[in-house]
Parts: C-alpha cells; sequence; structure tokens
C-alpha cells in the first residue's frame, strides 16, 4: 500500500524506469511489446484514482472487473509476469480503478496473476500431449514431451532385461495453448502416475447382494452407493445395472523380458504286477530321480504387472530316471472249500486244539503246539491293526489282508510290530507264550472273514 499521493506517483516513475529500461536492454517479441505497453497504459489510468489516497483496486480487462487487490504493486508483478510468457499474445486493455464493496474481497497474488491470465485470454505456444488422438495434458515444448515419454517408460523399467514401450498411440502437437495450462516436466509426470477414472457398468445377476458386486469389483459399498444415489441395497433387481469408477491409467506401458529359469523333470513310475506281494501292497525296485531343464520364458507385462509368460525354449540338462515299483497282486480269497489257500504256517508245530465245537464252548480258532519263545511270523503280508492286549487272548496281534480278511495271533509272550505297520509274508511278528486265558505255551491262531471266524486249515 502507499501512504501517498507523492510516494505512488514516485513508485509510477520508478515503475515507468524499469518499463522503458527492460525495452533498451532486451529484444522483445510483439507479443511482449504488446503486454508493456498495456502495462503502461493500466499505469497511466492509476494516476487519477491513486491522487485520491490509499484503499483497494479493482483491476478491470476490457471493462470488466476480474479481480481485487491491496496492493498496486501485485497488479505490476502479475503483468509483468504474463508478459514473459513465451510466445504470450495479449490483445486486450488492462484498467484500474477505485474498488467498491460490490467488487468483492481482495485476492493474494497467485489468484490475482491466474485471474488475469484467463482474462487476458493469454495463448502461449506449447505442445499438446495426445493419447489415442485425445489431448490429456500440455506442457512448455515438444522437448519436454519427449522427455515425459521417457519419464513414464522409466516408471516400468525397474527389472534387468526390459523391453518397454507405450501401448497407446501418443503423439504430440504444437501450437497455442491457454498459458494456465501448460505444466512442468515434474508436474507433468506426476499427473500421468495419477491416472484418471473411468466409469463402467455392472449387470445385477441372480444372488448378487451391493456387498457381493463391491467384493467382485474392488469398489467399496460406499462409493458404489454415491455413484448410484436411487440404488436400494437390500433389494437389488436382476438386470438392474450399477455404476462403477474404476482407475485408469493415462497411458498404457508394455513391457517384455527374457527369463531363464531351471525347472525339474518329473519322473515316471513303472509299475510291475508281483504275485509274492499282497494286493496293495508296493515295493520300491529302483527310486526315481527328477530330471533338470532349462526353461526360457518370454514374459509380458502391462503398467508393472505380468499379463502372460510364454516358454520358447527348453534345455534338458539331466534326464529323468524312471522310478520301478512292484505292485501286490496276490489276493487272499474268502473261501471255504480249502482249494486256493495262501496262507503260511505262522509257527511249526502240531495242532492241539482244533476249530469248532470244544467240551460245550465254540473254539474260533486252532492252538498250535510250540514252546514258550518261539518266534511267531505273519501268515501273509497286510497291516497290522491290533498289536496289545486284548482280554482272553492276552498279547494279541491281529492283520488285515485286506478283502475283510483278518488273521489273529494269540496268548504271545511278547510282539514285535506295531499298530498301523505294514509286515510281510512271514516276517516275525511275536513270540508264543501264554498270556490271557490260557493253560500253557501255545500260539492261538485265527482267520476272520468279515469279522465271523472261520476255520484256518483250508487256507494253511
Amino acid at each position: 500500500m502507499f501512504s501517498s499521493y507523492s510516494a505512488f506517483k514516485k513508485y509510477l516513475h520508478a515503475l515507468w524506469g524499469r518499463l522503458t529500461g527492460y525495452l533498451a536492454s532486451e529484444p522483445l517479441n510483439p507479443c511482449q511489446v504488446g503486454i508493456l505497453v498495456a502495462a503502461t497504459v493500466m499505469l497511466m489510468t492509476l494516476l487519477p484514482v491513486a491522487a485520491s489516497g490509499s484503499g483497494s483496486w479493482a483491476v478491470e480487462v476490457n471493462g470488466r472487473t476480474v479481480a481485487v487487490a491491496d496492493d498496486l504493486g501485485a497488479v505490476d508483478r502479475a503483468l509483468n509476469i504474463l508478459a514473459l510468457v513465451p510466445g504470450a499474445e495479449y490483445s486486450r486493455r488492462v484498467t484500474v480503478r477505485r474498488a467498491a464493496a460490490a467488487d468483492g474481497p481482495a485476492v493474494n497474488g497467485t489468484v490475482l496473476l491466474n485471474r488475469l491470465a484467463r482474462a487476458l485470454g493469454a495463448d502461449a505456444s506449447g505442445t499438446v500431449v495426445l493419447v489415442n488422438g485425445r489431448p490429456v495434458l500440455v506442457v512448455a515444448d515438444r522437448r519436454t514431451g519427449e522427455l515425459l515419454l521417457d519419464k513414464v517408460k522409466e516408471l516400468y523399467a525397474q527389472k534387468p532385461g526390459l523391453k518397454v514401450s507405450i501401448a497407446d498411440q501418443v503423439s504430440l502437437k504444437d501450437g497455442p495453448v491457454p498459458a494456465e495450462d501448460i505444466l512442468a516436466l515434474d508436474g507433468a509426470l506426476a499427473m500421468v502416475r495419477r491416472g484418471g477414472r473411468e466409469i463402467q457398468t455392472y449387470v445385477v445377476r441372480p444372488g448378487d447382494t451391493l456387498w457381493d458386486v463391491a467384493a467382485k469389483t474392488g469398489v467399496q459399498v460406499a462409493a458404489l452407493q454415491s455413484l448410484n444415489p436411487g440404488l436400494t441395497p437390500e433389494n437389488l433387481q436382476i438386470g438392474e445395472k450399477i455404476r462403477l469408477s474404476r482407475p485408469v491409467p493415462m497411458i498404457n506401458v508394455v513391457a517384455t523380458r527374457e527369463l531363464a529359469v531351471r525347472r525339474e523333470i518329473p519322473f515316471a513310475v513303472e509299475k510291475r504286477k508281483d504275485g509274492n506281494l499282497y494286493s496293495g501292497q508296493v515295493k520300491v525296485l529302483q527310486p526315481g530321480q527328477p530330471g533338470l531343464a532349462e526353461v526360457d520364458y518370454r514374459i509380458t507385462y502391462r503398467n508393472g504387472m505380468e499379463t502372460g509368460r510364454q516358454e520358447v525354449s527348453r534345455t534338458v540338462l539331466r534326464e529323468p530316471r524312471d522310478q520301478v515299483v512292484a505292485v501286490g497282486s496276490w489276493t487272499l480269497l474268502a473261501s471255504r472249500s480249502g482249494t486256493g489257500g495262501r496262507l503260511s504256517w505262522p509257527v511249526a508245530g502240531a495242532i492241539d486244539s482244533p476249530f469248532g465245537s470244544r467240551r460245550g464252548s465254540f473254539h474260533p480258532g486252532i492252538d498250535i503246539a510250540a514252546g514258550y519263545g518261539t518266534p511267531v511270523s505273519a501268515a501273509a503280508p497286510g497291516r497290522v491293526v491290533r498289536a496289545g492286549w486284548y482280554g482272553g487272548y492276552g498279547n494279541c496281534v491281529d492283520i488285515d489282508h485286506g478283502n475283510g480278511v483278518i488273521t489273529r495271533y494269540g496268548h504271545l509272550s511278547s510282539i514285535s510290530v506295531r499298530e498301523g505297520q505294514q509286515v510281510a509274508g512271514g516276517q516275525l511278528i511275536g513270540h508264543v507264550g501264554s498270556t490271557g486265558y490260557s493253560t500253557g505255551p501255545h500260539l492261538h491262531f485265527e482267520v476272520r472273514i468279515n469279522d465271523q471266524p472261520e476255520n484256518p486249515v483250508p487256507f494253511l
């Protein structure tokens, strides 16, 4: 602010000296000359109004008030800045008058500059960046536009060996642009990184709730309700269209790279039937070994996200070795005919007590005489389903051979297997004893088919 008319006159003389000195020392283009002349005309209009003292000033362009300033120096600085915009063209008259209450409040220098730029119709030479034919932003010149595109590609060139390119049709167009739209390189890059928003439509399907739609589309429920004010969340209709706002890149960038990785080659399994193994039993004859290959992939990315992986070539470094297994085919048949029995005697000895009725009771197996501690072997391959004390049987082992066939070994003095263990035919499972309900050392042996006792002798 100026404290007196004489002070303001001194300011005008000093400003005039700066303007004339600038005109004499700098080669100006006609556009800059125009704005300086406009500023000079404006200063001449200040003399009458300044004589009336201090206060706020209304700045007019072609007779229309565009802003109110407390400080005439701010007006001067704004006009000087606009005069130096490269290629700026101004053809409108700027005047200043004493502000009235109806002109509104005073604004700061930045707001004043922006309002003057818009009101003057400041056109500057610049470069418009077009994506797929649509203008998206403005930079100062073509070189800045080219640097911007290089910077955008660098955003997605973080992995080694990437070949990066822009997927969209991007062009640069030079010409007059609004001065206030021109972005510096960093500002333009930040704008590209933010991207834009695109409105899409989701069609409600049977069973959909608003929360289902939010989960499927990745858009929050509150955002869906804001975009669709007439939506009734509790009563969605099949076929109803819901608007979605999704982030979309301003410029899409694609990239490819070649990647070599080592991968295991799985080995094959060769199965051979073996009649000496019980059905369901498997024995590894030759362990398998995976092979090794070097695989070259071509990986594609879009905006930093992997979108595809194509195998280009494969070099086998080591061939896999097949695994060879023997698969049991011996099936113990549940037969009472006495033919085709495949059970081995679990212990050598005479039958001391046969299967069936005995002294008014039923004997569900046979008792084989043997000395205390004599080894007892499995009558056939199978899985141990009992190994421990079992009532009157004492120490008892049950072996499941499949197809409903179980063999039982009772009154053992010790047990050499555990429950769940797979055993082979003839494998030691315990020793003869006299535990449980027994009158002396012997082996009680049963064959049970579907949990019903059968005479073991036809199976031996």
